[in-house]
């Protein structure tokens, strides 16, 4: 079974985004959707975080835990930390639309 292929895994999710990161995306938006589960992380530790991503290195005024979690950078959700990779994101809709305008 396909991701968006459950209802209730869908809304979800949709949920998720829109609480937790301000992405608000309609049912519909399947490949949108797709790409927004594509930009997601998860991480049992901030310091597994930091490591993957090099958030503290490359921002290290805005790497406090609270920062992160007030500006919708990072969810934490059940003790784990959700990061949405709004650049990988982004990207990825230019390159959606460069390939809907060929």
């Amino acid at each position: 079974m396909k991701f968006t292929d459950s209802l209730l895994v869908k809304y979800t999710f949709l949920e998720l985004l829109e609480r937790e990161f301000g992405i608000e995306l309609k049912e519909k938006e399947t490949e949108k959707i797709e790409l927004a589960k594509q930009s997601i992380e998860i991480y049992d530790s901030m310091e597994e975080f930091y490591e993957a991503t090099g958030w503290q290195r490359d921002n290290p005024n805005e790497s406090g835990r609270e920062y992160l979690l007030e500006h919708k950078i990072l969810a934490d959700i059940q003790g784990r930390f959700w990061y949405f990779s709004r650049i990988r994101y982004e990207d990825g809709l230019k390159r959606a639309g460069e390939s809907n305008c060929a």
